[in-house]
């Protein structure tokens, strides 16, 4: 501080020297002027003085006004450049006061100042923001007069704020070397006798100074005969609970942290409810204890007993007490497992002094990396244990490289820049964030602060760099960057994926758009075949490697368990996984995951992912196929139920064929293909001779029987290239592709014998006489394609003209159409 102190003081007098020289500049001079470039200079010079310095300066005359200020002040004090303009005095104090914790004691002390205007000042500002600020305060002299005072600021929070966390580490240091004194001291005393009455006895004694107890107890469990005793009491009594008494573990508390091996705190507020779960408890709140500790003792595995601490005061006990007696605990257990055996006593000392060389490598390993650095060729010359694990290397392998070495490659400019503007005094010190590689090629993101152990003025030579370790905080930023990117985009896809009702672009949609959402190599999807109870892959984006065709069986790999399980599965090295399959061990280690597609409890399909690297896939990612997997979901349902009502559109409902709609859909895309390619197709045209008898005769219902009946003879009866539909009413229409005259004719005739033979047995008319048998007979026209330039209309009119002369010519019989009907039908 003294040397900041006298750099400071130099600053001044630097100040008071140019201001001198600039007010004899700018007054009469008996000898003459000096010259304009004079003046410049010297407030080139003031300028650059105030502004080379890191701290914030202020100058203030004797009357409390500003004269000048650097860059720093208007930064440090946070002060818009706006009010810097507008030179008001009252309102930049106002600005200043507003940010202090302490402005009224701030102002005393500045009052203080004006009224010793010779005197130096120093303290510490703490602002209401959390940071802290040097003050130094010196008198600017112009001669031997004191015309104002110069004021410098340094932002000193992070050094406060270290010092805090030290002064925390300190107290906890030794609160921990307080207790592990306290736990030596009392496995000396264990060791001390192998008389197990005096290890109680000395234990009781001494544990009471640091854990508060109006009853201590140790209960022996015997946990084949559900029994437990009371090996030792120091304390308060309680009923059916003195020393050597034995009785059953059954709700008991010992028996509770025994078998749970945790020790438990119970500290109630209603008792009652406690006994509920714990009868045994009852004499002790019988007795007036209200605080409750217990610590499993456990040797080589095995529970051998409880250790009691029980108070009258109400919520006595703590975390850290209960820390400390688990570590007790853990002694009085191998002192009564081994009261008999010396060296095993002295085995159980070994073991408390390799659990305190534990704790304090583990302490070491919390604190930071420090590391003291060459800066001239970055070499490291000395570094801490934190900073070797920190990097994955030797103490040895890390003060034979650089930083420059260790330094990520896309990283190593962000230090040029800084480095540039210490050399040049424009930064005392710089932080960074970047990223190291570890001698096993991982990245480890970090925060550097770096300092120089070197003055102004002097070589350039050593600084100092403090290093945290901030992966953890980095890759949740990435991740948590991701996701959202994620959801907006799965939003989006959502979206889109409704949009799309074609059943086959939206299966290749999904793939590919679960491929963009989660990544990986490809992505597969498959669709649950009912009917074969197989799983079938429909879809595919990325590189495809698939392992087997395109039907999976329940159980048969990583898409076989989903199918099985219904559950979604996450294998990040299928070379270690044991449903793997041997045959597929040369293809590169890969990553799979695969969830279920669902709506509701009906099974649609599995998506599968693949990755050619090892561990590519997280839980996170398997989290988000789930969600994924729910739009698939939706939009699947959506695209098949938009089949059905399209299905439906064009089908009759009674007999199964199509409507009339639906067969011109179909017949006008056959007819076209036929006319392109010059193919032979003929039409029939079918109506049901005397229908109206039937409905009358039999009724309605029967008619409908008689319709159905006939569909089905269509069907056994035709190809499945061929089209039939219901035209309307009784009549039907039948379009058959790659069919001249001749065959239609035969066609035709086999049908109309096949509808001759049908006997349809259905209800009678008033349900009182029995079912009767019906038989029908059919008109049929025959109709061909010829090349004068017709319409499929113009087909299906002359295959009806046709029809219509079957049923004028007695009915039940086959007339084909011929050009001469034209003139005289």
């Amino acid at each position: 501080m003294k040397n900041e102190k006298r750099t400071k003081g130099q600053l001044v007098e630097e100040l008071s020297r140019l201001r001198g020289e600039l007010a004899a500049l700018k007054g009469p001079d008996a000898g003459g002027r000096r010259t304009e470039e004079d003046l410049e200079q010297a407030n080139s010079l003031l300028t650059s003085t105030i502004e080379s310095t890191a701290d914030a300066i202020l100058v203030v005359d004797n009357k409390g006004g500003v004269t000048l200020y650097n860059n720093n002040f208007l930064s440090m004090w946070r002060i818009p450049e706006s009010l810097a303009a507008r030179r008001d005095d009252e309102a930049l104090l106002d600005h200043v006061l507003g940010q202090l914790l302490d402005p009224v004691g701030f102002i005393e002390k500045v009052k203080q100042l004006y009224s010793h205007p010779e005197s130096d000042s120093y303290d510490l500002l703490e602002f209401k923001d959390g940071r802290f600020f040097e003050r130094f305060s010196q008198p600017q002299r112009l001669g031997e007069r004191v015309v104002g005072r110069v004021w410098s600021f340094r932002d000193v929070t992070g050094r406060k704020r270290a010092e805090g966390e030290q002064l925390q580490c300190r107290a906890i240091a030794e609160r921990l070397a307080e207790e592990t004194a306290f736990v030596a001291e009392i496995g000396k005393l264990i060791s001390s006798t192998l008389d197990i009455d005096e290890v109680y006895e000395r234990f009781a004694a001494e544990i009471r100074k640091l854990i508060p107890f109006d009853r201590l107890a140790i209960n022996l469990c015997n946990f084949q005969e559900n029994t437990m005793s009371v090996a030792y009491v120091s304390g308060a009594e309680i009923a059916d609970r003195k020393r050597d008494d034995i009785c059953s573990l059954t709700g008991t508390l010992s028996d509770l942290v025994a078998r749970e091996r945790t020790g438990r705190i119970i500290q109630p507020d209603n008792i009652d409810e406690l006994l509920r779960r714990l009868p045994a408890l009852l004499p002790t709140f019988q007795t007036g204890l209200r605080s409750l500790m217990a610590i499993p003792m456990v040797y080589r595995g095995e529970a051998i007993g409880v250790l009691h601490f029980r108070s009258k005061t109400p919520d006595v006990y703590t975390e850290q007490h209960l820390r400390l007696a688990e570590r007790i605990g853990a002694q009085i257990a191998g002192a009564i497992a081994s009261a008999q055996l010396f060296a095993d006593l002295k085995k159980a000392e070994k073991s408390l002094r390799e659990s305190e060389g534990r704790f304090r490598a583990l302490f070491e390993q919390a604190a930071a990396g420090v590391a003291e650095i060459d800066m001239n060729v970055g070499r490291f010359l000395t570094v801490n244990r934190r900073l070797c694990e920190m990097v994955g290397r030797t103490e040895e392998e890390l003060l034979n490289t650089t930083f420059q070495a260790i330094t990520h490659p896309e990283d190593l400019q962000l230090h040029v820049e800084k480095t540039r503007m210490m050399l040049a005094g424009e930064i005392r010190h710089y932080s960074l964030e970047k990223r190291y590689l570890r001698k096993d090629g991982e990245a480890v993101w970090v925060e550097i602060t770096v300092s120089p152990l070197w003055k102004g003025g002097e070589t350039p030579g050593r600084n100092i760099a403090v290093v945290q370790d901030i992966t953890d905080r980095k890759r949740m930023e990435e991740e948590n960057k991701r996701r959202s990117k994620q959801m907006a985009a799965m939003h989006e896809m959502g979206l889109e994926l409704t949009a799309e009702l074609n059943l086959n672009a939206l299966l290749q949609s999904v793939a590919e758009r679960a491929l963009n959402l989660i990544g990986g190599n490809s992505c597969n999807c498959y669709i649950y075949r009912p009917e074969r109870d197989l799983l079938e892959r429909v879809a595919t984006s990325g590189q495809e490697l698939v392992l087997g065709g395109k039907m999976r069986r329940r159980g048969e790999g990583v898409v076989g368990q989903v199918f099985e399980t219904g559950a979604p599965m996450l294998v990040n090295d299928y070379h270690a996984w044991p449903g793997r399959k041997r045959e597929y061990d040369h293809f590169p280690n890969l990553a799979l995951m695969a969830a279920p597609i669902r709506w509701g409890h009906e099974f649609l399909g599995v998506l599968n992912f693949l990755a050619y690297v090892p561990h590519r896939f997280t839980e996170a990612d398997k989290d988000m196929l789930g969600l994924f997997a729910i739009q698939a979901a939706i939009a699947i349902r959506n695209a098949r139920l938009y089949s059905q009502i399209e299905q439906l559109s064009v089908t009759d409902e009674l007999t199964g064929l199509l409507n009339r709609r639906g067969f011109f859909q179909l017949a006008e895309r056959e007819f076209e293909r036929a006319l392109r390619f010059s193919r032979p197709l003929s039409a029939l045209m079918l109506d049901i001779d005397h229908f109206k008898t039937v409905n009358d005769t039999h009724g309605h219902a029967s008619g409908d029987q008689v319709l159905s009946a006939l569909a089905d003879c269509f069907r056994q009866n035709t190809r499945a290239v061929d089209i039939t539909g219901r035209y309307g009413g009784e009549e039907f229409a039948l379009l058959l592709p790659e069919i001249l005259q001749p065959e239609a004719i035969q066609i035709a005739e086999r049908l109309r014998q096949s509808i001759a033979d049908l006997s349809i047995p259905t209800g009678s008319v008033n349900g009182d006489s029995p079912p009767v048998d019906i038989s029908i007979t059919m008109s049929i026209g025959v109709a061909s394609l010829s090349q004068d330039g017709q319409s499929l209309t113009d087909l299906l009119d002359r295959a009806d003209q046709a029809l219509y002369r079957a049923k004028d010519s007695g009915r039940n019989c086959v007339i084909v159409w011929e050009g001469m009907e034209n003139s005289n039908p």
